[in-house]
């Protein structure tokens, strides 16, 4: 399967049209309304044809706690054990959570057994490494 078909496919399940631009598609996700910030969330493709990237912008590393803040990160990464499959990164000034997955997962109509938890890992971990929900 193409990236291009399995966007298309993941699209469907989410209910949302994935346009693919500069081989990437994004779009915004909360869940409920309970006032919360969407988080963006990026579909890629990997370079490797069986896999894509999906990655979800945190938000902007406060500069008077980056130490705690990578240590926080580095913990949670370890085995993936707090993240869930998936790797907490620094890219500049930004905070990412992003997970590679097996690009036929999304042709199999699972794509949102992926994209929702990551979604909800990305909100939780937002909140937990930025302590936003104080």
């Amino acid at each position: 399967m193409a990236f291009k078909d399995a966007l298309v496919s993941l699209g469907k399940e989410l209910g949302l049209p994935l346009e693919i631009e500069n081989g990437k598609a994004g779009f915004e996700a909360s869940f409920g309304d309970d006032g919360e910030e969407p988080v963006s969330v990026e579909i890629s493709a990997d370079g490797d044809d069986d896999f894509v990237v999906v990655s979800a912008d945190l938000g902007e590393l406060p500069s008077d706690d980056i130490e705690s803040l990578a240590t926080r990160m580095l913990e949670a990464n370890h085995l993936f054990a707090g993240t869930g499959g998936s790797s907490l990164s620094m890219d500049g000034d930004r905070a990412l959570l992003e997970r590679r997955v097996r690009l036929d997962v999304f042709s199999r109509g699972e794509g949102a057994n992926v994209i929702y938890p990551f979604i909800a890992s990305a909100i939780s971990f937002r909140h937990n490494l930025f302590d936003r929900s104080v």
